[in-house]
């Protein structure tokens, strides 16, 4: 797993985003048939940028985990930015 996180964080330094392909995925998680999503999607957030897109057999891209995306009201919730935003008008 250091071999990949060495491999994105470098990127999204340069890039908004991070595609890493299957044959790259493989190595970290065999396709044995489980769902790998999910898998991807919490190592992305334990490493603090998140998976944008996953097609199985083809690729994931990751990119940047954005605290715009979130924003945090007075009641204490979170909602997304764009409701708050839209709520005023």
């Amino acid at each position: 797993m250091m071999k990949l996180m060495r491999q994105i964080k470098p990127e999204l330094k340069r890039a908004k985003h991070c595609a890493i392909y299957e044959e790259e995925l493989s190595r970290f998680w065999p396709d044995d048939g489980k769902r790998r999503e999910p898998l991807i999607a919490q190592f992305a957030q334990d490493n603090g940028f998140r998976l944008r897109f996953y097609r199985d057999g083809l690729c994931a891209i990751f990119d940047k985990e954005s605290g715009k995306r979130n924003r945090k009201v007075r009641s204490g919730t979170i909602r997304p930015a764009f409701f708050s935003r839209h709520a005023q008008t």
